[in-house]
């Protein structure tokens, strides 16, 4: 099995990213607010975009072999009032490195980063509902349910309601 490395993701990783995010789109698109349909056409700028956000956060990816197999994004909100609240997005790990404790790394990662941005107090996230074994991750990470939005999502005509989570930042 190959060690994981995890980094924050630069502008080189733009290919990468673009194709992991869209094989995320195909193989589990009720986990994600976009779809395929909407992001293929992408350029790699847009993608460079996501990964030099125009704030503080940062994209962040893990490795296998040299191989990008998971990616996860944190950025502040930009509401003036909600300034004080980070946002996780686009959790993922390909299938083959499932179980390996890869989205566990990445999650933290993620987070380290949120408590590195000023004034942050809270980082929320969204899972959908079924998706046990992430809403497990996040829950062992601290994060508590907040909230449901019930049909949330609406995915090749099945609805599908999403689990809001928050994680409290101390000492912010």
């Amino acid at each position: 099995m190959p060690s994981p490395l995890v980094r924050r993701l630069t502008a080189p990783d733009a290919p990468s990213l673009r194709q992991l995010r869209l094989d995320a789109l195909v193989e589990t698109p009720e986990s994600f607010g976009s779809s395929y349909e909407e992001e293929h056409t992408l350029t790699l700028e847009d993608i460079r975009g996501w990964i030099t956000p125009l704030d503080d956060g940062a994209m962040f990816g893990v490795f296998a072999d040299d191989a990008l197999a998971g990616m996860v994004g944190v950025g502040r909100q930009r509401k003036l009032k909600m300034r004080h609240k980070a946002h996780i997005w686009s959790m993922y790990v390909a299938p083959a490195q499932r179980g390996r404790g890869w989205g566990r790394l990445l999650m933290h990662a993620a987070i380290a980063h949120a408590q590195t941005m000023r004034g942050i107090r809270q980082v929320q996230l969204s899972v959908t509902a079924n998706n046990t074994a992430a809403a497990t991750l996040y829950a062992s990470l601290g994060f508590a349910e907040y909230g449901r939005e019930r049909e949330a999502l609406c995915v090749n005509g099945e609805l599908y309601d999403e689990t809001l989570m928050a994680l409290a930042l101390t000492g912010k």
